[in-house]
């Protein structure tokens, strides 16, 4: 047994739910506790809980709809150091929890973040989106499981504006105390996870695996209308990356080489100005008169793709020259990001 909680939020799930404990079956006597938080399902999926779902220390709970609002209260029942979202639908190999829980208790972390494969609604193998830790994991090299550099994660959400690093959190572990510290926001809709991202990137110790143990599974959201249309975090990326980047810059005064925290800064003013230009250009394409008959747009357009080079070029710099460690804890140097495997 390992000092793992899973939190279950379910929300009228029959579609998937015997798929889903048919796979948690496979792995779910390793974790000391099992928390269910069904948000009023009408289609039966607490009554198979109650009836299909097993485990010595298992609470079934009910709370009000909101998506994240029932992630929050599921992640403050738990009592174990690590904390696994089991979204339905979405599954996790046996290993691959094991691998989850054994690296991040080896290299001390808050997030462990890893990519998943992809299956389509039936559950047939397809091409999935690519996240920011895809980009990560390719611009670092990443052959094993790593803490990433305080910089390098800020740097990651500064250009990926309209994504979370985390990707998707069923195929992440968490530990439990920082996600009870800071829970998921419940002003961004179905972002919260990605407005999460924002807000901790500079506050949390991350690290990422290349490893693909999990499996997403692409279907249409249960979330509320309401959640679908709070419109994600691109009116407010500025407010939010300026609080994050002045926290981080304080509280890495002494630790930071003075030309990251300079790159870091003039990358947040870029990323500032081509998430603004992006959200003005897709506001023209979902006009009533098609973009390219509007020279402004064109002119965004431009503006937004000039930008994005420019972001992706001093991005680039902070991520270049990575000296590797294996002592974990290791810290930045006096000239460039390290990375503790």
């Amino acid at each position: 047994m390992f000092p793992l909680g899973v939190v279950i939020p379910t929300k009228n799930s029959m579609k998937y739910l015997p798929g889903h404990l048919e796979n948690l079956s496979q792995w779910i006597e390793l974790a000391a506790e099992v928390v269910v938080v069904d948000s009023f399902s009408a289609d039966g999926t607490l009554d198979y809980l109650k009836k299909n779902l097993r485990h010595p220390q298992l609470k079934i709970l009910e709370h009000p709809p909101g998506l994240y609002a029932s992630w929050n209260y599921g992640i403050g029942q738990i009592g174990s150091e690590f904390c696994y979202l089991s979204t339905v639908g979405d599954s996790i190999t046996r290993d691959g929890l094991k691998h989850l829980v054994a690296t991040a208790s080896r290299l001390n972390c808050d997030v462990l973040v890893s990519r998943p494969d992809f299956v389509d609604e039936a559950g047939r193998p397809c091409t999935g989106p690519e996240w920011p830790m895809d980009d990560v994991i390719r611009r670092l090299k990443l052959q094993k499981p790593a803490r990433l550099p305080p910089a390098i994660v800020v740097a990651t959400v500064l250009v990926h504006t309209g994504g979370a690093i985390t990707g998707s959190c069923a195929s992440d572990l968490f530990r439990t105390a920082t996600l009870q510290k800071t829970p998921f926001p419940l002003n961004f809709g179905v972002a919260g996870d990605g407005a999460w991202s924002l807000q901790n990137a500079g506050r949390v110790t991350w690290a990422a695996t290349p490893e693909k143990v999990t499996v997403f599974r692409r279907h249409p959201t249960v979330a509320s209308t309401a959640e679908v249309k709070a419109g994600g975090i691109s009116n407010q990326f500025a407010p939010l990356a300026g609080k994050m980047v002045s926290e981080w810059l304080e509280s890495n005064s002494s630790e930071a080489p003075v030309e990251v925290r300079e790159d870091i800064r003039r990358l947040l003013a870029l990323s500032i100005e081509y998430e603004d230009s992006r959200r003005r250009f897709n506001c023209l394409r979902r006009g009533k008169w098609p973009w390219i008959l509007n020279p402004a747009a064109w002119k965004i357009r431009t503006e937004r793709n000039q930008l994005k080079i420019q972001v992706q070029a001093l991005s680039q710099k902070i991520y270049n020259g990575r000296p590797v460690t294996n002592t974990p804890g290791g810290s930045e140097d006096c000239a460039r990001p390290q990375i503790t495997t």
